[in-house]
């Protein structure tokens, strides 16, 4: 699916936000997100970046249910947590 541009008008007003949410101290860090702008109505939806530390993954790996179930009967945890 393709995302609609905003019209010019309304990227403009976008940025003149952002510059203004850089500049003040309790908006420093968000930007505007969605923006709604009708004729008589201006919304601006804000949103915050978040980097979140931590690891990630390969889900490549799968392996069998019944090779779990088997194992854990057996007792052998090493299956068990990978």
């Amino acid at each position: 699916m393709t995302e609609k541009m905003p019209s010019r008008p309304a990227w403009e007003i976008r940025e003149a936000l952002n510059d203004l949410l850089r500049r003040n101290e309790h908006t420093r860090g968000k930007e505007v997100g969605e923006v709604y702008l009708g004729s008589g109505i201006f919304i601006a939806q804000l949103r915050r970046r978040l980097v979140v530390d931590g690891s990630w993954e390969s889900l490549d790996k799968t392996i069998d249910l019944l090779d779990l179930i088997e194992a854990h009967q057996r007792g052998d945890r090493s299956k068990d947590e990978k």
